[in-house]
């Protein structure tokens, strides 16, 4: 299966599943626990219907909206995900330079594999951090002050991550953030 081949978001899972290793397309494709939440959210999309305005006219069409002040090309965050560059080697640069590309927000997590700097070097549209508060109040701090000299937009708390949650994916897999190598 190739890229050309993708017109759904099955396709995509279809061919991340054959090109991904296992443990890694289980941590990307998985969810906590039993996945429960996962399937409700996964249904819930799938009971969306997209009706078309029809007979509306559409020579202008203008799907951008405002957020947090800046404005986007549509009402979408290409939101933050951890460590991206071990589903693809440029990981949140390909995202973040996408992003800017189509005029929309790009998120990138405390858990990313390029730093607050490089991000902000790479691109001008809006930024998003996606803060998780740690027990060290310094280096909430630290990120924090990173993110204002870097001309981040927002920082989004995360604050349910006191406890990772329990992917039992990742548990069977062994598969673990940060990385854990042994002889």
């Amino acid at each position: 299966m190739k890229l050309s081949d993708c017109h759904n978001i099955d396709d995509f899972r279809k061919l991340a599943k054959a090109r991904l290793p296992w443990p890694v397309f289980d941590y990307i494709d998985g969810a906590g626990d039993d996945e429960i939440t996962k399937q409700r959210n996964t249904a819930s999309y799938n009971s969306a219907d997209l009706v078309p305005n029809v007979l509306a006219g559409v020579a202008e069409i203008d799907m951008s909206c405002t957020i947090m002040g800046r404005k986007s090309a549509l009402p979408l965050v290409l939101s933050p995900t951890a460590l991206q560059r071990v589903f693809h080697w440029q990981g949140e640069q390909a995202v973040a330079r996408a992003a800017e590309k189509f005029g929309l927000w790009c998120g990138i997590s405390s858990l990313a594999t390029v730093s607050i700097e490089e991000i902000a070097a790479l691109i001008t549209s809006p930024k998003l951090f996606q803060l998780y508060v740690h027990k060290d109040k310094g280096l909430n701090t630290s990120m924090i002050e990173r993110c204002k000299e870097a001309k981040f937009d927002c920082i989004a708390l995360t604050v349910d991550t006191i406890v990772g949650g329990k992917r039992e994916r990742c548990l069977r897999s062994g598969f673990a953030s940060p990385p854990r190598f042994t002889p």
